[in-house]
C-alpha cells in the first residue's frame, strides 16, 4: 500500500511538473504571438486531466486574438466557472460585443433579482457548510431544552427561519451552479425548430457565439431557451456544453 502510495505520488508529481513546463512554453509562445501553438500546448495540459481558471482564460486570449468568438466566449465562461474574475469578466463582455445575436434578457422581479444577488456572494460549498453548522446548533440548543432545565425556545425561534433560509439558499445556489447546463453556440447559424425535427416550423435562427441553456433532450436534439425567454428545438452537435 505504502509503494502505491508513492508511485501514485510520483505519478503526479511529474504530470503537475509536465503541466507547469507546458503551461509556461505556452505562454512564451503567446507572447511571440504564436497563437495557434500555444492553443495546442495548453489544450495538451487540459487533456491530462489538468485545468485552472488561468488556463481557460489563457485559452480565451488566444482564440480572441485568433477572431475565434465563440471559442473564446467558451472558453472565459469556463473560466469563470472555476474563478469570478473581473478581468475574465471584462474579456467576456468585449467578446460578446463582436458576435451576431444581441438577445436582450427578460427583466427579472425585483426578489428574483435581490434573491440572486444573494446567492451569488457564496459558493455552494460555502452555504453548505453554514446550512450544516446553523442545523447543528440548532439541534443542539433543542436537545439541550429538552434534556435539562435550561430554556432556549426564544433562541430556538430565531435559528429556525435562519435554517430555512439557508437551506433555500443552499438548494438555489447548488440548482443555478450544478443543474443548470449551459452551452454556446458553435455554427455559424442555427435554425432553431419548433419540435425535434428538420420538418418542423421555424422559429428563429441563432449565431455563433450564442449562449443558451438547455431544458430537455431527445436523441441528437436538444431543446434550448435564451434569455429573452424564446425556447425552440436544435441539434446537439450546433453547440458544445460548458
Amino acid at each position: 500500500m505504502k509503494r502505491l502510495t508513492l508511485i501514485l505520488f510520483a505519478i503526479l508529481s511529474i504530470n503537475t511538473y509536465a503541466s507547469e513546463s507546458l503551461f509556461a512554453k505556452a505562454n512564451e509562445l503567446y507572447s511571440q504571438e504564436k497563437y495557434n501553438d500555444a492553443i495546442l500546448l495548453y489544450d495538451s495540459i487540459i487533456s491530462i486531466g489538468l485545468e485552472s481558471s488561468e488556463l481557460y482564460y489563457n485559452l480565451g486570449n488566444c482564440y480572441y486574438k485568433n477572431s475565434d468568438w465563440a471559442n473564446a466566449i467558451w472558453h472565459y465562461e469556463k473560466s469563470l466557472q472555476l474563478d469570478e474574475n473581473e478581468t475574465t469578466k471584462q474579456n467576456l463582455e468585449l467578446v460578446n460585443l463582436k458576435i451576431i445575436d444581441r438577445i436582450e434578457p427578460l427583466p427579472q422581479l425585483f426578489y428574483k433579482k435581490w434573491w440572486y444577488s444573494f446567492i451569488s456572494l457564496f459558493t455552494t460549498y460555502f452555504w453548505q457548510i453554514i446550512t450544516l453548522l446553523i442545523i447543528w446548533i440548532a439541534l443542539f440548543f433543542k436537545l439541550l431544552s429538552q434534556f435539562t432545565t435550561i430554556k432556549k425556545e426564544h433562541f430556538l425561534q430565531f435559528l429556525y427561519p435562519i435554517a430555512i433560509i439557508l437551506l433555500f439558499a443552499t438548494y438555489s445556489s447548488y440548482k443555478e451552479n450544478y443543474t443548470k447546463k449551459e452551452v454556446i453556440i458553435f455554427s455559424s447559424t442555427v435554425v432553431v425548430n419548433s419540435a425535434p425535427t428538420n420538418n418542423s416550423t421555424n422559429l428563429f435562427s441563432l449565431h455563433s457565439g450564442s449562449k443558451v441553456e438547455i431544458t430537455d433532450s431527445i436523441g441528437e436534439w436538444v431543446r434550448i431557451k435564451i434569455t429573452n425567454g424564446n425556447s425552440g428545438w436544435i441539434k446537439e452537435s450546433d453547440c458544445k456544453v460548458l
